[in-house]
């Protein structure tokens, strides 16, 4: 029996992994499906629909119930921690940055040992891990087990935006990078940017790494409309990374009439609310919340929209861009992570600076606004081809999953 093991922040529970809903729709090539749940609580909620035929486990995976003495004299920590750098406060967070990333890999696979191992009784087992992260590393420790038993093992893990570009994280480091290259088969980086950045830091295992976009399904072909009004759209959880009270300030400067929509929640939710109430008469705006990724396709076939915007300070390649491309919308999007993948400068939309000013974003929604027709037109069949040729989730996942599905093919040893 051939098995497929994910390994999921949360998905399905909770927020965020939402892209992995369309992504399973095109899983093939193995006989049985398990998804590993590391890391959400116990109180949420599913809340993205699973296929049928494929099992789910929340895993118990407590870091509490790991003590740092018992990963400090583990060889993989103490090889890794021997090769930092010692730079006084530098290597001294580094150094607690490791122990902590060590030890919460740890709890996921002590977890993975009790709640999962026995199901994984098949003789051909893939092991993917949905970020380049402890989960990763704990993936790694079970193959070691995994292959103990006589079975035949492979890893690949996707890497995204943190995972990805150690100057995101504290000290500009990401643990144990070299042991987990050493171990997994493939590292598939969701944009050309994050590939680069996996292959500057070890350039001696490149032959690993490789691109593989995310995608998104096909919805309809509305185009963009700059009818009856100029319409602009956000979409993300509000917290300070997507700098939506910036963008609300650049709104508070554009001198045409227009429309705001910012689909979903957050922790800046009442920030952002009490400074759109300060916009100008001629700038409408609404705030309807979350929105279910299947109610955002509806909303965008049956609505007129003009563009979207993203400000991002840091992303991976945002599938809310896939997804505004593949319905003919031109973006406005901050040059941050894998963004200039999705949009490219006067061809499917405008590309800001990584730290634009409010003036700089009013601009640019002020000229897309007044772009002339068979222009602002030729930007909406741009991006609904770049997203033919590069986000066609049934084309992505074709390929990804006969990648997966061709590893069982290979010797069983990383």
């Amino acid at each position: 029996m051939r098995q497929l093991l994910y390994l999921t922040t949360s998905f399905p529970f909770g927020k965020g992994e939402d892209f992995l809903t369309e992504e399973l729709r095109h899983a093939q090539g193995f006989d049985d499906y398990l998804i590993v749940s590391c890391h959400s609580a116990p109180e949420d909620s599913q809340t993205k629909p699973v296929p049928d035929g494929m099992r789910v486990v929340r895993l118990n995976a407590s870091p509490d119930a790991v003590s740092y003495l018992s990963v400090l004299f583990r060889p993989d920590l103490l090889r890794e921690a021997i090769a930092l750098p010692f730079q006084g406060q530098s290597f001294f967070g580094k150094l607690h940055q490791l122990l902590f990333f060590r030890r919460k890999a740890q709890a996921v696979y002590e977890a993975l040992c009790s709640e999962v191992l026995p199901s994984l009784t098949g003789e051909e087992i893939v092991i993917y891990s949905y970020w380049f992260y402890d989960a990763a590393m704990a993936g790694a420790l079970l193959a070691k087990r995994l292959r103990a038993m006589g079975k035949r093992v492979h890893l690949l893990s996707r890497a995204h935006g943190f995972d990805a570009f150690p100057e995101r994280s504290p000290y500009g480091y990401l643990p144990m990078r070299r042991f987990l290259l050493n171990h997994y088969d493939a590292v598939r980086p969701c944009s050309p940017s994050a590939a680069r950045a996996v292959k500057d830091a070890f350039p001696e295992q490149c032959g690993k790494v490789r691109t593989a976009f995310l995608g998104t399904a096909d919805h309809g072909l509305p185009y963009g409309s700059r009818s009856p009004v100029f319409h602009v759209v956000t979409c993300s959880y509000l917290v300070p990374v997507k700098r939506i009270p910036l963008f609300v300030q650049a709104l508070a400067l554009v001198s045409f009439p227009m429309r705001w929509t910012h689909i979903g929640g957050g922790p800046q939710e009442a920030e952002v609310r009490a400074a759109a109430e300060q916009l100008p008469a001629h700038v409408e705006w609404e705030l309807p919340g979350p929105m279910r990724n299947e109610d955002l396709m509806r909303y965008y076939a049956e609505t007129p929209v003009s563009c979207v915007a993203n400000v991002s300070s840091s992303e991976g390649l945002p599938v809310a861009l896939m997804e505004a491309c593949s319905f003919g919308f031109p973006c406005i999007a901050t040059e941050v992570g894998g963004t200039p993948e999705a949009v490219r400068d006067g061809v499917t939309g405008c590309l800001l600076g990584k730290n634009p000013s409010p003036e700089e974003i009013a601009s640019a929604l002020e000229h897309m606004a007044r772009l002339p027709e068979e222009e602002y037109a030729s930007l909406c069949r741009a991006a609904r081809k770049l997203w033919e040729d590069k986000f066609h989730a049934e084309k992505n996942y074709k390929l990804f999953y006969e990648e997966l599905s061709q590893l069982l093919g290979k010797d069983g040893e990383s």
